[in-house]
Parts: C-alpha cells; structure tokens; sequence
C-alpha cells in the first residue's frame, strides 16, 4: 500500500527557518522553495510514495485547486475552506488501512489525525526528515550555520578578487 505524507502548508512554513526566512522576500518564493525541498527530498528518499501540501488560499473557486510537482501535490482550497479541514477531509475519505502520516502542529489537524488512526509528524520531525543536512561520513557534505563574521570574510574576499575594492 503507498504510503503518503499531508503536510498543513503554512504551519510548516511558519515553523521551518528556512521557509520563513523565504517569506521575506515573498509568500510565493517560500512557497515554490517549500516545493523545490520536496521534491529533492522525494528524489532522495522512498520514506513516502506521494506528498501533499496543502494551502489556505482567499480565492473564490469551484474546488480545491490542485498543482503536480513530480510526486509532490499542492492543494490551495477555496476562501470558504480552511487546509485543516481539506486534510481532515482527505483523512476521513482514506481508506482506514491507508498508510498516512500528517506534518502539522495545529491542535485540530492534530486530533484527526489520532482519530482516524494516522501518523503524525511535528513539524520539527519534518524539517530534519526534508533538509539536505547529510553527517560527514564517507566524503558526505555536512552543513553548517555561517557565522556574520565569516560571511563578512568571504565578502570582502569576493569583492577583493572581483576588483570591487
């Protein structure tokens, strides 16, 4: 049976440092960045055979929209449909031997996900399952926060070779 991962969209968005950091520059590069991590997440890993993401959206609609990104799915319901209820929707439609997990940390999601008989995994379990974070083992890249003073250090070293100074 396939297994399948919902994600509550912009409660991950608004947990995941990345993401949110993404929403500076806009709503919709942290969206398509979400989407990017995805689907490199999926090219690396089998854990799940398809991943939905779901969105709140303020449009007036026939119906849930639904865009295909690869095995990656986004979902943006109506403006009289929340993403809560369109996931506890696709829960209560599943088939009860269905192999589901829920990324969300809101209560309600929560509570549905439990009722229906589903996995669920924080946010912060999702982070650390889709970043591309790999520990140094056999020449496997290991990534690090830069600190300002390296930044600093390399920009000066760009400029300096650049002819900018």
């Amino acid at each position: 049976m396939p297994r399948y991962l919902i994600i509550d969209g912009y409660n991950a968005m608004h947990k995941i440092k990345e993401l949110e950091d993404k929403k500076d520059i806009s709503l919709e590069v942290a969206r398509l960045y979400f989407i990017k991590m995805l689907q490199e997440f999926m090219a690396r890993k089998s854990m799940f055979d398809k991943v939905s993401l779901v969105f709140d959206s303020k449009e007036d609609a026939l119906g849930v929209r639904k865009h295909l990104y690869g095995r990656v799915e986004v979902l943006f319901t109506t403006k009289d449909r929340d993403a809560d209820s369109v996931i506890v929707e696709i829960l209560r439609n599943a088939p009860t031997k269905a192999k589901i997990s829920v990324s969300s940390d809101d209560n309600f999601v929560k509570n549905h996900t439990r009722a229906y008989g589903k996995d669920i995994v924080p946010i912060s379990k999702l982070r650390e399952i889709i970043m591309l974070k790999k520990k140094t083992h056999g020449g496997k890249i290991k990534e690090q926060e830069i600190t300002d003073k390296k930044i600093n250090q390399i920009n000066e070293e760009l400029k300096n070779h650049w002819g900018l100074n």
